[in-house]
């Protein structure tokens, strides 16, 4: 070996040696943080329509969990409030939802409150809100629009059809609103054709006990007979779809008194949407000063949640407050009288003919808040 490299690994072996050095004077800093708070949610209305008003409280989940679900708070003692009124006890239908017994009814000019109290002893209590008059929707439009949209580097269509609605103010010297839509479609599948495959075998017949049929013996290599035993439960659904974002306004789109040609909701156009009808509800809402900041703080949330460099929105808190103790807690308790207004858009008024969708063999209440259950509006 020459004297050259001799020198040069004796010189890497003395920087290795000073890393050495210098890592092992590094002293680890220890944090004593905080173990992550309960955060309580807070979710309810009283309307000008019967109840029973629906409370639904639950848990934040701690930044420490495995899972981001949201925990029932059980076995609270929640009171609805009539400010100089009468007072009506919620009861627990489920986990951490809780409802009225149909005592109290929201009136248009009287305002209300809720309180909660755990099994410790903590109280919350909402602020008063005063259920304002609204307006009536006077009409509900619907437009065709042609998208496309760009996935893994081809083009598909997305076409919609927008909801328009035309609106008066109503009388209140202070105008906020909210629309709340609801779209309902039928959802019609076979469960009875199910195919069950546990890798290696081959895919064999396993229809669904709600299909109404039952698999027999039948010649070898049938895989087996179909038979019709009872009525299926579970092949016709009418699934809902909801908004996503609050759609909310103020005077600032009144003109005359009135909202004009307000968007308010998208419909996809689609197979599954559009197998029969499409129902749009849209239910004109009115809102407190109070409420109205609530939700738009949502909305700007949630708007703005896609992008990495917009600044923060203000921290949504409500008007929930801990009473004798600190826990922290977030929600809204509010007040509000209602109209409501539907269309269907027809699968006619759609420019063309839809593909046939695939054939559904999962059982109809699969498919997201669907249930066997018919729309009262459903014609």
């Amino acid at each position: 070996m020459t004297t050259a490299a001799t020198t040069n690994i004796f010189a890497r072996l003395r920087w290795v040696a000073v890393f050495i050095v210098v890592a092992s004077c590094i002293d680890r800093i220890e944090f004593n943080t905080p173990p992550a708070r309960t955060l309580m949610v807070v979710d309810g209305l009283i309307s000008t329509d019967p109840g029973p008003y629906t409370v639904t409280i639950t848990n934040g989940f701690d930044v420490d969990e495995d899972s981001i679900l949201y925990t029932p708070v059980q076995r609270l003692a929640v009171t609805l409030h009539e400010v100089n009124g009468v007072n009506e006890s919620f009861n627990e239908s489920s986990p951490g939802v809780y409802q009225t017994k149909g005592v109290i009814r929201g009136q248009t000019g009287h305002s209300y409150y809720i309180s909660i109290k755990t099994i410790e002893g903590k109280i919350f209590e909402s602020q008063p809100e005063m259920i304002n008059p609204v307006g009536k929707i006077d009409e509900i439009r619907f437009e065709y629009e042609k998208r496309i949209i760009r996935k893994n580097f081809y083009e598909t269509d997305n076409d919609v059809f927008n909801v328009f609605l035309d609106a008066g103010a109503g009388k209140a010297s202070e105008v906020y609103v909210r629309w709340r839509f609801k779209g309902t479609y039928l959802v019609v599948t076979y469960p009875q054709f199910f195919l069950r495959s546990i890798p290696p075998y081959t895919p064999y017949k396993d229809p669904f006990p709600c299909s109404g049929y039952v698999l027999r013996e039948g010649p070898i290599g049938s895989g087996g007979l179909l038979a019709q035993v009872g009525q299926c439960t579970c092949c016709t659904c009418w699934a809902n779809n909801f908004e996503t974002i609050p759609q909310i306004a103020d005077a600032s789109l009144v003109a005359g008194n009135q909202f004009r040609n307000v968007k308010v909701a998208e419909v996809s156009i689609n197979s599954q949407t559009f197998y029969d009808k499409y129902l749009v509800e849209i239910e004109q809402m009115s809102l407190t000063k109070n409420a109205f900041d609530f939700f738009k703080l949502v909305r700007k949330q949630k708007e703005e949640a896609s992008s990495l460099f917009q600044p923060p929105a203000a921290e949504i808190r409500g008007n929930v407050k801990a009473m004798n103790n600190n826990d922290l807690v977030i929600g809204l308790f509010w007040a509000t009288s209602i109209t409501a207004q539907h269309v269907f858009i027809e699968k006619s008024d759609i420019p063309y003919p839809l593909p046939v969708a695939n054939l559904n063999t999962l059982p109809c209440t699969t498919v997201p808040f669907s249930s066997t259950t018919k729309p009262k509006l459903w014609r």
